[in-house]
């Protein structure tokens, strides 16, 4: 089973360069024509929020015009930019979205790895937040399933990752998030966006995984800063292989054209 991992696409958002203005939906279709040629093909595309910067309906209208133009199947989770309510009026009729209440979580149960998605938005904030109820859904789906392996997938990382402006817009009350993670053996991953740079790290038993974005990136900043600037190092998709004899494995996949060096002649190894 293989799964795409895209995130943070900013639709609706031109940044300013010394060299002209970037349409990040511009960016966006390289990624996806990126995605479209990747051999093989993934068996489902993860879109982990910030779909819109904004929030306008618009914007998610082409976002989506673009996502079908990949015919595979993909699931859209909300990010701080991000409206629920325009998220349900576009992707409601694909059938995966819950159609009430308040927080759009929800499970794909089809495949061999069972995917969990969880809502951090808090309207009108850059960080993230998962409240008790959120926290309850998710106790309760996981104990529903424990033989189920299971990748979770949320917008804002949970813990700290040595970036200090960033960190500050992580998802609050990632230490009770922690404390149901650990409780459940099942969990081989949880993976993330938001920050716009790739991370991993160990928390809560399993592999916290942050992929960058589709569409642009922020500086490495692993000290205090007052402001981050965009830049355009290579977009991203994040690949996550899951397989009996291989567990979960994740790689990340780097949007655009590099030169190929000369065949070295390596032998090939022997299989194991």
């Amino acid at each position: 089973m293989l799964i795409a991992q895209i995130t943070d696409f900013h639709v609706g958002r031109i940044i300013k360069t010394d060299n002209g203005p970037i349409d990040l939906f511009d960016r966006l279709k390289q990624t996806v024509e990126h995605l479209t040629n990747l051999n093989p093909q993934p068996d489902l595309v993860v879109v982990s929020g910030d779909i819109s910067n904004h929030g306008n309906i618009e914007d998610y209208e082409r976002a989506k015009r673009l996502l079908d133009s990949i015919g595979l199947p993909y699931f859209v989770m909300p990010g701080n930019h991000d409206s629920r309510e325009s998220l349900r009026m576009l992707f409601q009729a694909d059938g995966y979205l819950p159609s009430s209440g308040e927080f759009l979580q929800y499970t794909i149960e089809q495949y061999p790895l069972r995917l969990i998605m969880l809502d951090t938005l808090e309207v009108g904030q850059h960080h993230g937040m998962i409240c008790d109820k959120r926290l309850d859904w998710l106790n309760n789906k996981l104990t529903e399933s424990p033989e189920r392996p299971t990748l979770i997938f949320m917008h804002h990382p949970p813990a700290k990752l040595n970036l200090p402006y960033q960190d500050n817009m992580r998802c609050f009350n990632g230490k009770k998030l922690a404390e149901i993670v650990a409780d459940h053996n099942q969990i081989h991953g949880v993976a993330c966006g938001h920050t716009h740079r790739d991370s991993v790290a160990n928390w809560a038993k399993t592999v916290l995984f942050v992929t960058p974005s589709a569409t642009f990136s922020y500086g490495l900043e692993m000290k205090p800063v007052d402001d981050i600037t965009p830049r355009f190092e290579p977009a991203c998709i994040r690949l996550f292989h899951w397989g009996s004899d291989t567990g979960l494995v994740s790689h990340l996949s780097f949007v655009g054209s590099y030169p190929n060096g000369l065949t070295e002649g390596v032998p090939t190894p022997a299989a194991n």
